[in-house]
C-alpha cells in the first residue's frame, strides 16, 4: 500500500503533483481527484496522511489498474476497508474479516 504526505496548502492545476517526494501513481491520482479525497470529498491539505485505495478489493477480484485505484486519507481508507470488510462477510466472500494491515508512520 501506497502512503504519502503532501506539501503545503491546496494542489494548483500546474502544480498539482510536480513535488519531487510524490510518485507518478500519487500525482496521477490527485490531478485526476481534483485534489480532493474520494471518500468524503474534502481537499487535502498540508500534513494529510493519504493511502492509495482500491475501489473494488483485490481479494474480490479487483486490480491494481489507475481506474480501480482512488487516493483517500487515511481515516477515509481505514472507514471504507472496514466496509469493505463487512460487505465481503456478509456476502459470503470472506469467512473472517482480516485485520488492518500495519502501516509505515
Amino acid at each position: 500500500m501506497e502512503t504519502g504526505c503532501i506539501g503545503r496548502g491546496r494542489p494548483s492545476g500546474s502544480r498539482m503533483g510536480k513535488h519531487p517526494e510524490v510518485g507518478s501513481r500519487l500525482s496521477f491520482l490527485l490531478k485526476a481527484q481534483k485534489g480532493q479525497c474520494a471518500h468524503c470529498k474534502l481537499f487535502f491539505r498540508f500534513g494529510d496522511v493519504l493511502e492509495v485505495d482500491h475501489k473494488v478489493p483485490r481479494s474480490l477480484g479487483g486490480t491494481d489498474r489507475y481506474d480501480n485505484l482512488q487516493l483517500l486519507h487515511r481515516h477515509c481508507h481505514d472507514t471504507k476497508t472496514a466496509t469493505d470488510q463487512q460487505d465481503a462477510v456478509l456476502r459470503g466472500s470472506l469467512s473472517i474479516a482480516k485485520s488492518p494491515r500495519s502501516r509505515v508512520r
